[in-house]
């Protein structure tokens, strides 16, 4: 079990439902949580939750959202999404695949991209444009 299971069978075991309800209900609330899922959690047997996952669990057991958080050893504190400066209006599509996949990386905390093949457009620049900034030919 984690944490973050113990938490959530304590919460059901509160409000005296049981894991499929609590899929049915967060369906009910417009959340994605299906009934496979919701046991994963409740097993203990989940990777790291999604933000969306953990509001719904939230919504639905009345738990606070930063309790869930910090069971799930995520940062605690609730703020809004993020939303770009208004100069990155003028960020064409590609910069801003760039940008997303850099805060997607930001937030990969086994790094399961760091070992993977570059993509297509990197692999067709040239080398000397792949390389970084302290790289030199060779």
């Amino acid at each position: 079990m984690t944490a973050l299971s113990d938490l959530l069978t304590a919460a059901i075991a509160r409000k005296g439902i049981s894991g499929r309800a609590v899929s049915r209900a967060a369906r009910d609330l417009g959340y994605s949580l299906n009934h496979d899922t919701a046991a994963r959690y409740l097993r203990g047997d989940h990777g790291q939750p999604d933000e969306e996952t953990l509001v719904a669990f939230s919504r639905v057991l009345e738990v606070p959202l930063r309790a869930l958080r910090v069971a799930a050893d995520l940062p605690a504190e609730s703020i809004e999404p993020y939303q770009p400066p208004t100069e990155a209006a003028r960020l064409n599509r590609r910069q801003r695949r760039a940008v997303d996949e850099i805060i997607r990386a930001m937030l990969d905390p086994a790094g399961s991209r760091a070992g993977s093949e570059p993509d297509e457009e990197a692999s067709q620049l040239p080398r000397a444009a792949r390389r970084g900034p302290d790289e030199s030919p060779g």
